[in-house]
C-alpha cells in the first residue's frame, strides 16, 4: 500500500467526498465545517491534504472511510504527516475520563494514538463546553506553539480556548 496525497481546495474533485466523510467522522459539536478548512487554502502554514490508494479516496488526516478503516490507512497517513511536516504532530482526542455513551471507541481510538507513537501532554483542551486531552508525536510538548496556534484561530474569531493540565493525583 502506497498512499499519494492531494491538497484540499474549493476546486478538489471530491469535495463531496469529503464534507460526507467529514459529517460522518466527527459529531457536530466537534465537527469543524469544510468551509473553515478551505479559509486556509492559500496559507503557507496550513495545509488540508486527502489521501488515495490508487484512484480510491481514503480520508484526510484523522478521518478514514468506513469502510476502509482498521486496513493500515491512518497509519500511513501519520506517517506521511510526520515526513511532511518534519516537527512534532499534536491533536486533541476525546477523553477517557468523562461520561459519555461511546467510551469503548474513544478508548479504541486512544490506543491507536499510543500506538502509532502519540503521547499525552497531561493537557485538556477545552473549548465551547468541550474538553479534549491533547497528544503528541514528537520530541516534546510544546506548549507555546501549540497556544499560538490556537492564538491565531481565536484572532479569526473562530473560538475561545483554554488549556488546562492534569494533577497525577487525578489519574
Amino acid at each position: 500500500m502506497s498512499l499519494t496525497s492531494q491538497l484540499i481546495t474549493d476546486a478538489f474533485p471530491d469535495l463531496d467526498k469529503v464534507e460526507k466523510l467529514n459529517n460522518e467522522a466527527f459529531p457536530e459539536e466537534e465537527r469543524v465545517p469544510l468551509s473553515e478548512f478551505l479559509r486556509y487554502q492559500d496559507r503557507d502554514d496550513a495545509h488540508f491534504f486527502a489521501f488515495y490508494n490508487q484512484e480510491e479516496f481514503v480520508g484526510f488526516a484523522f478521518a478514514i472511510m468506513p469502510h476502509l478503516r482498521s486496513h493500515g490507512y491512518g497509519k500511513e497517513i501519520i506517517e506521511k504527516l510526520t515526513d511532511f511536516y518534519q516537527r512534532t504532530m499534536l491533536l486533541e482526542v476525546e477523553r477517557l475520563d468523562e461520561e459519555c455513551d461511546n467510551l469503548e471507541q474513544r478508548k479504541a481510538r486512544m490506543d491507536f494514538y499510543r500506538q502509532n507513537g502519540f503521547k499525552t501532554a497531561n493537557a485538556f483542551l477545552e473549548y465551547d463546553g468541550l474538553s479534549f486531552e491533547i497528544l503528541y508525536r514528537g520530541d516534546h510538548f510544546d506548549e507555546e506553539a501549540y497556544r499560538d496556534i490556537f492564538q491565531k484561530l481565536q484572532d479569526e474569531h473562530y473560538f475561545d480556548f483554554h488549556i488546562e493540565y492534569r494533577r497525577f493525583s487525578d489519574h
